[in-house]
């Protein structure tokens, strides 16, 4: 397949000024999203609230050298372990999605809610902003032209490793264990948030490879929602009806397969060559 030169580079003026308005208005956000989730435990704010400190991570060790090293890992340290104790509840609400509907699930619903409302109770008590005096100096960044040149050239080694890790992983993806794949995941996140910054939004949607990127993600994230519900039904193998639900789950699972290899089939012309 016909390879593509897909390389971006932006302007480190621009890149900064996008990294640095991306980067402070999740910190802005973070502490109305923060109470929002805490005070209603709703699904799609967990979600919201997972996403967001995925981006601040990136965002911020993207241009750690711009900020203070110490206020850094304190926050990275501090989103990690949020967004680790949200995992048993987004893996719970995973299920309890595929779930609604579907003939003769009324009674795992029940159960797995009963699951989740204590995971709750555990989660909730996390929910607390890290500091706003730390919030705010995380808002504040060198602002010189070698500041600038910096984050410029982490932005190309970052993204060239990050290239280089997927499309080396594309041909084996199948064979790696959960973890790996997980790891590969993460990797396709993290591209694709370099590409974001590196692009001009009335752009975005029409940039081949971040389109490439999104349906990937998307299909692979598809296939790992669809485990996470087979991990779920598995506690309840002694019900009669949960091998029906089991059969109509395995078809779902081979289509999000032939998705994902579809999808690094259109990724392939954006890889380097040999990858």
């Amino acid at each position: 397949m016909k390879r593509v030169d897909s390389q971006h580079w932006p302007a480190p003026k621009k890149l900064f000024r996008r990294w640095q308005k991306r980067k402070n208005k999740l910190l802005d956000n973070l502490p109305a999203l923060l109470e929002r989730c805490r005070a209603t435990g709703r699904a799609e704010l967990v979600h919201e609230l997972r996403v967001a400190l995925r981006r601040l991570r990136f965002y911020l060790r993207l241009g750690w050298p711009l900020l203070g090293r110490e206020d850094v890992t304190r926050f990275l340290g501090w989103a990690r372990r949020i967004s680790r104790a949200s995992g048993p509840i987004r893996d719970l609400d995973v299920a309890l999605e595929w779930l609604q509907g579907r003939c003769h699930a009324e009674e795992v619903i029940e159960r797995i809610l009963e699951k989740r409302a204590k995971a709750w109770q555990r989660f909730a008590a996390l929910l607390k902003v890290p500091g706003k005096a730390l919030l705010d100096r995380l808002q504040k960044n060198k602002n010189t032209a070698k500041a600038r040149n910096k984050l410029a050239k982490r932005y190309k080694k970052i993204e060239s490793r990050i290239r280089s890790d997927v499309c080396g992983d594309a041909t084996v993806f199948f064979k790696l264990n959960e973890e790996q794949q997980h790891r590969v995941r993460r990797l396709l996140r993290r591209w694709r948030y370099q590409r974001e910054i590196g692009l001009q939004r009335r752009n975005a949607r029409e940039d081949k490879l971040l389109s490439a990127l999104i349906e990937l993600q998307e299909a692979t994230g598809a296939r790992q929602n669809l485990i996470l519900v087979e991990h779920a039904l598995k506690c309840f193998r002694n019900l009669p009806y949960v091998n029906d639900l089991c059969r109509a789950l395995a078809v779902e699972q081979a289509l999000a397969t032939d998705r994902i290899r579809a999808a690094f089939r259109a990724l392939s012309p954006f890889c380097p060559k040999g990858a």
